[in-house]
């Protein structure tokens, strides 16, 4: 008979435990930077305001970052990990590529309208840093390249899966990593006119999601060609299941 494993040291719990609280603040503040640089911008935006936001002390702060682009940074690094980590699994499913790009943008869309804050901040906050300097070596610049590489590989995943597409037929033939720019192009604007409203149900959200998911693949998915279409005369045939009709899933 198996003896049952010995309890963890009381040291080792409370290393853990000190872990999580330690993960737990930063990200509470991630969260209230993130709505702040998204309501006045990163100029207007301070360390005093994300303190006081969450009714803590600057040292709070200064304790898990040295700087407001520090904060900033890490914003755009945390958002981008989450996008990563839902999408990624959906990518790998054995299904089709017509509906696995189908569900990985649904998902992108319901990430980005539910945590409206973060996923901002990324986008648009990512797009004014690249109008500046990535190719030096200053702290900035590193920090800033750390990120384009994590928005590149995020949008590989969607460009494997289009590329996929392609060679079963169900996809315009386009260059992989091209396409995805305008794919990108109708989820992401989202973050530029979406504002949520006061008592807006999930399913509200949802059904947002749904519509942005579904215009994004009409732009992707290969028309019929000339060839599949009935003569005058000819009864049409049956509408058979493809990638045209299908129902959006996360």
């Amino acid at each position: 008979m198996t003896r049952p494993a010995a309890p963890a040291p009381a040291a080792a719990r409370t290393t853990d435990a000190a872990k999580d609280a330690a993960r737990a603040s930063r990200d509470e503040i991630l969260q209230a930077a993130a709505e702040l640089f998204m309501a006045f911008g990163y100029a207007a935006t301070s360390i005093d305001a994300v303190a006081e936001r969450l009714g803590a002390t600057k040292g709070r702060i200064y304790h898990h970052y040295r700087s407001k682009s520090d904060l900033y940074f890490d914003v755009q690094v945390a958002a981008m990990n989450r996008v990563t980590e839902a999408i990624e699994p959906i990518a790998r499913r054995q299904m089709g590529a017509a509906e696995r790009l189908a569900a990985m943008a649904l998902r992108h869309a319901q990430i980005l309208l539910t945590e409206l804050p973060m996923q901002k901040v990324a986008v648009q906050g990512l797009e004014r840093q690249l109008l500046g300097d990535a190719q030096g070596n200053s702290p900035a610049s590193k920090r800033l390249r750390a990120v384009v590489k994590l928005r590149d590989d995020y949008e590989h995943l969607f460009a494997e899966v289009i590329a996929d597409g392609i060679r079963e037929g169900v996809f315009v033939d386009l260059p992989p990593r091209l396409a995805t720019k305008p794919f990108f192009g109708v989820l992401n604007w989202a973050t530029v006119w979406y504002s949520p409203r006061r008592l807006q149900s999930a399913e509200a959200i949802d059904e947002i999601a749904q519509v942005l998911a579904a215009y994004a693949m009409r732009g992707i998915l290969k028309p019929p060609s000339d060839d599949a279409l009935p003569s005058s005369g000819d009864p049409a045939p049956a509408p058979e299941p493809g990638p045209a009709k299908l129902r959006l899933r996360s």
